[in-house]
């Protein structure tokens, strides 16, 4: 579906909501939608993208808001304001201790329409980046975002451990009753990529390489060096591609932090996979944040 729409924010909220999750736990609902109406509602704005970019204007002053996770929510926001099934109650309700000491807050509360079940999601997008030598390595706490500010293991917990029963708490229910809501159900909605080392990684699968290893790209392929705004819906090709040669002369000079960056083929002009491509001393200080204790 997402080939076939063209605006860059519709091609967007496409990925928020039916990217794959990015890791198969309990507390994680692999939510997607293939209904007829969210594919009707993506072609309409496909066409007239009006009623998205003034939703997204309105709520973080720009439809590319630097930060990703706001931007996350806020598509997400507008899927539930125009869902048939699901009532949006509320979102972004900070939850206060009775000395006023906020404990935390909910990112989504909706109510089914039919069965009347009130659902609390949490909503993350992350981009991790894995360290390890070989793939018996690879688990959660090898997991480092391209910044080196924070690691997977520490979201997952943090967000199974205190995110998600925080709907639960005395604080909460006594807040949502003020508001005539019971939460019946919990669970996180995480979407984004896990890159693995280029040498471990399978065909297509996401992958990061420092720049030392740039001659194993060496092919017929092309490169979109991307922006934070284009991290989420792949990307198709435009004039802003580079060849191999191009990509070397460009990260001689440009690469001073972790870039991420679309591997498009030349005959199809579409994206066939996403890498990172990191400075030579970044696995490094990688190894280094993933040893201590954040």
């Amino acid at each position: 579906m997402h080939l076939s729409l063209h605006h860059p924010v519709v091609r967007d909220l496409y990925w928020a909501i039916n990217s794959p999750t990015l890791l198969e736990a309990p507390c994680l609902k692999n939510w997607q939608d293939s209904s007829r109406w969210f594919t009707h509602l993506l072609q309409q704005l496909d066409q007239q993208p009006a009623p998205l970019l003034r939703h997204l204007q309105q709520q973080v002053h720009h439809p590319y808001q630097p930060r990703l996770g706001q931007y996350f929510e806020q598509l997400w926001h507008f899927y539930f304001n125009h869902h048939p099934d699901y009532q949006l109650l509320v979102h972004n309700l900070q939850i206060k201790a009775p000395d006023n000491h906020t404990l935390g807050e909910l990112d989504l509360l909706i109510r089914n329409r039919h069965s009347h079940e009130v659902h609390h999601l949490e909503l993350t997008v992350k981009f991790y980046l894995a360290v390890a030598q070989q793939p018996s390595d690879i688990n959660l706490a090898c997991y480092i975002g391209p910044g080196l500010k924070d690691r997977l293991i520490d979201k997952y917990q943090h967000t199974c451990n205190h995110q998600l029963p925080l709907s639960g708490s005395d604080a909460a229910q006594a807040q949502l009753a003020a508001r005539g809501i019971k939460v019946d159900q919990a669970q996180a909605v995480c979407r984004g990529r896990l890159f693995q080392p280029l040498a471990l990684a399978t065909t297509g699968q996401p992958a990061w390489l420092a720049q030392a290893q740039l001659h194993q790209l060496k092919s017929a392929a092309y490169f979109r060096c991307l922006e934070r705004r284009q991290w989420f819906a792949e990307q198709p090709a435009n004039h802003d591609n580079y060849d191999y040669n191009q990509l070397v002369i460009h990260l001689s000079t440009h690469l001073t932090h972790p870039l991420q960056v679309a591997v498009i083929d030349p005959q199809t002009k579409q994206e066939t996979r996403r890498l990172f491509i990191v400075p030579d001393s970044w696995e490094a200080a990688a190894r280094d944040c993933l040893s201590q204790s954040f």
